[in-house]
């Protein structure tokens, strides 16, 4: 209520467009920046699910500056304390943040962007003065850090020690402005196009002093994970608010825009597009909140909170561009909402990890028991045959798969290879493995004649949408064979098989993202369920879109024609735009 009475007054924002002082200062008397900082430490004790619904909220009421800065107090500022901090550094800062003092976490590099563990800053011990020396120079200096101000709290990866093995996270308070001398320290803006409405900073750090007692114990990797998994957990929430607040913008001017043939609404296509929209904003809704159910329970479904990032960040994108086919010109006003959210709605694709690489990741944490319980001694074999007289044979003489033309080009080492897996105890636990699944399924034939309304699992699922959850379900228990036969199919090659795998990760982000609208929109009104009916349709539609088995050859032709093409490019051969100068880096690593 605050922030948006600050709003509908136009006080929310200051002469410099950032979130005001007085905004700050009058949501700060409410304890929002320690919302879920426990009560003892000063702040409101609540739940991650309930920041999710003022995110949400907030967003969706066209206030998203204030959400993002809010998550990056609470998640991965105030995450890291709450974690893994010590009651001393608990007692210290936590009052700080809810107080309002601004807090961060500086992870981004220069030089390395998000690679946390390629990280260039690092820390020495200074004996004489008990504390330690951050240096952060040049490509090490710390890039796009949200909520990093003067006088603000940050945590800092650095490693221990130059060049160490070890990253370390530490707790410091920034000076209230730039420092020279005895150590140096600038802040200065990141020069960025989004998150206009709030701080985003460059640091540089050199000899800058560090308290002993302000090292969180842990390792600094792990700790980091374990703030951006509720950082993702929000920007889905915020997603869902970007997109109720695109529904609501579009569904106005379509009411009140006469087009061709009577007012945009009555439209077909535009509300296909306004479908899209809903369907995005409730199923962002839906993803963040079992992703957070599932984090409060202990429980780890690997991949989920990929997938809840993942698809509503990519979902929002989509809603963006469906407003603005809906409203045309006018969404692209100076003064429009959408206008202001655009940047941040781009962003989201890649803050806190790019889309697809999440997709990656996420294949990749599903699968893992697998890979590792029947893959990885069968494409051991393999390696052993691409080793000559101790050393790895040439790349182009290296077998990745087992094939009929392998054993043409390399007759003797494929003889050996499938020599090995013959007397190979994974050979046959895999064969056992695919016995048993096929068994599996077909005693699953037969509850296939029970109808769905029979079902205990589908008790609670209005009919309308029993359909869809029966469907995602049928196919995420597929999906083992869809990797089986990946992994199959590109043996050694898998891992640079991107192309497929992601296409893997999309076909599963879907049918979880089926599931979650589906299950969530069973609690809820009417309305809700309509708009989860229409938006599991348009899912099932994409999923069965996707082709990952079907005509492999044709998936291979195409990685084909993309290494040929873009080897030339690399090389700098290409002509098509030989002629044209490219602009040099902003904040260029290579100096």
């Amino acid at each position: 209520k605050q922030a948006l009475t600050h709003l509908e007054n136009g006080e929310a924002f200051g002469a410099d467009g950032k979130l005001s002082k007085e905004l700050r200062a009058s949501i700060a008397s409410e304890k929002a920046y320690g919302f879920t900082v426990p009560v003892e430490h000063n702040g409101l004790g609540l739940n991650y699910n309930q920041l999710a619904v003022l995110e949400e909220s907030l967003v969706a009421n066209g206030i998203g500056s204030l959400a993002i800065e809010l998550s990056g107090q609470l998640t991965i500022g105030a995450g890291s304390l709450l974690g893994y901090g010590d009651e001393e550094q608990k007692s210290t800062f936590l009052p700080m943040l809810t107080q309002g003092r601004l807090t961060g976490f500086s992870l981004t590099e220069v030089g390395v962007g998000v690679n946390a563990r390629k990280v260039q800053a690092y820390v020495e011990k200074d004996e004489a003065n008990a504390c330690w020396r951050l240096f952060a120079k040049g490509a090490g200096n710390k890039l796009f850090i949200t909520n990093a101000v003067h006088g603000g709290v940050l945590g800092v990866a650095a490693r221990i020690g130059k060049g160490g093995e070890k990253i370390g996270l530490f707790i410091i308070e920034l000076p209230q402005e730039d420092k020279s001398g005895e150590y140096t320290f600038t802040c200065t803006p990141s020069n960025v196009s989004a998150f206009t409405q709030i701080d985003n900073s460059r640091l540089e750090f050199d000899n800058f002093p560090i308290p002993v007692a302000n090292q969180i114990k842990g390792d600094g990797v792990e700790v980091l994970f374990y703030c951006l998994r509720m950082g993702r957990c929000m920007l889905t929430a915020m997603c869902g608010g970007y997109q109720k607040m695109l529904a609501s913008d579009a569904i106005f001017y379509a009411q009140n825009r006469i087009g061709v043939g009577g007012l945009v609404i009555k439209h077909e296509l535009p509300r296909l597009g306004l479908g899209k929209i809903l369907g995005g904003a409730l199923t962002s809704q839906a993803l963040a909140h079992l992703s957070l159910a599932q984090d409060a329970q202990g429980v780890d479904l690997a991949g989920l909170r990929d997938i809840s990032k993942s698809f509503s960040a990519t979902a929002t994108l989509s809603s963006l561009i469906s407003a603005e086919r809906v409203i045309g010109g006018r969404s692209f006003d100076k003064n429009s909402r959408i206008t202001e959210a655009r940047n941040n709605i781009h962003v989201f694709g890649v803050v806190e990890g790019e889309d697809d690489l999440i997709r990656l990741s996420m294949v990749k944490d599903i699968t893992s028991d697998f890979t590792n319980e029947y893959m990885l001694g069968l494409l051991g074999i393999l390696q052993k045959v691409n080793i000559k007289n101790g050393k790895p044979v040439a790349q182009e003489n290296k077998i990745l798969k087992l094939s009929l033309f392998s054993l043409f080009k390399h007759p003797v080492r494929s003889t050996q290879a499938l020599t090995y897996m013959l007397f190979s105890t994974s050979f046959y636990k895999l064969v056992f493995w695919v016995v048993s699944n096929i068994v599996t399924d077909l005693c699953g034939l037969f509850a296939k004649l029970v109808p769905l309304s029979l079902r205990s699992e589908y008790q609670d699922i209005p009919k309308e949408l029993r359909g869809y959850v029966y469907f995602a379900r049928k196919e995420l228990r597929k999906s083992r064979w869809v990797y089986f036969l990946l992994s199959s199919y590109y043996q050694l090659e898998l891992t640079h098989a991107q192309i497929p795998i992601q296409r893997f990760g999309k076909y599963i982000e879907n049918l979880m993202a089926i599931l979650c609208l589906c299950t969530h929109a069973s609690k809820l009104g009417s309305s809700e369920q309509k708009i989860a009916t229409f938006y599991a349709e348009v899912l099932k539609n994409e999923t069965e879109a996707i082709t990952i088995l079907k005509n492999l050859s044709a998936t291979q032709t195409l990685r084909t024609n993309l290494k040929n093409l873009l080897d030339e490019v690399a090389k700098g051969e290409n002509t098509f735009i030989a002629d044209i100068k490219p602009q040099q880096f902003a904040h260029d690593w290579r100096e």
